[in-house]
């Protein structure tokens, strides 16, 4: 073979080699920058749902009403009260939707500050993220204060009684859970042996 062929092969294995590094880097850069936009991206999404709180008021607002509507009579809770803590929710429910407006703004504002990559401006950004982190702790406190009031609607003996039933609601939801666990642990042993 002549030395022009393997030097044009080596000149040509070069430019493979070149080629293969230069869509490396490409690849590394694309998947560098998805990271760092998800990262600033997840910041500033909306409150999906109150964080989780531990007592008697855990979970969605919709559900404590509908238990204490289905355990009214069993509670003793009159109509008075029931309408107070009615009018709370709702009170709590207007204020959410105002917040989560204002965060999904906040947002959408973040998503324009990025989008011009050359002329970031880090203090805007941190401005609006502050902001947007200020409405999710505020309505993290709206929560607690709507749970301490409607517990303050209810009498002593109402709230012992309630604190049972979620008790028990609680462990039949736990032994439910376990049920299906233990059910699903020898098909996901055969899925894994496959």
């Amino acid at each position: 073979m002549s030395p022009f062929v393997l030097l044009s092969k080596q000149c040509d294995m070069e430019k493979t080699i070149q080629e293969v590094e230069m869509k490396k880097g490409l690849t590394i850069m694309v998947i560098l920058s998805f990271l760092v936009l998800s990262a600033a991206s997840s910041f500033a999404q909306p409150l999906q749902r109150m964080p989780r709180t531990k007592g008697m008021f855990a979970g969605s607002q919709n559900r404590i009403l509908g238990v204490l509507k289905a355990n009214q009579e069993e509670l003793e809770i009159t109509d008075q009260q029931m309408d107070q803590i009615q009018n709370l929710l709702y009170s709590f429910r207007e204020k959410a939707i105002e917040m989560r407006n204002e965060i999904s703004l906040n947002r959408l504002e973040l998503q324009k500050m990025l989008q011009d990559r050359e002329d970031l401006d880090y203090e805007k950004i941190e401005a609006v993220l502050s902001e947007t982190s200020a409405f999710r702790h505020e309505m993290f406190i709206q929560g607690l204060k709507l749970r301490e009031e409607m517990e303050n609607v209810l009498t002593p003996e109402q709230r012992e009684a309630l604190k049972a039933k979620a008790r028990d609601i609680l462990r039949l939801q736990a032994r439910d859970f376990r049920d299906r666990v233990q059910r699903r642990v020898p098909i996901l042993r055969n899925r894994i042996r496959r």
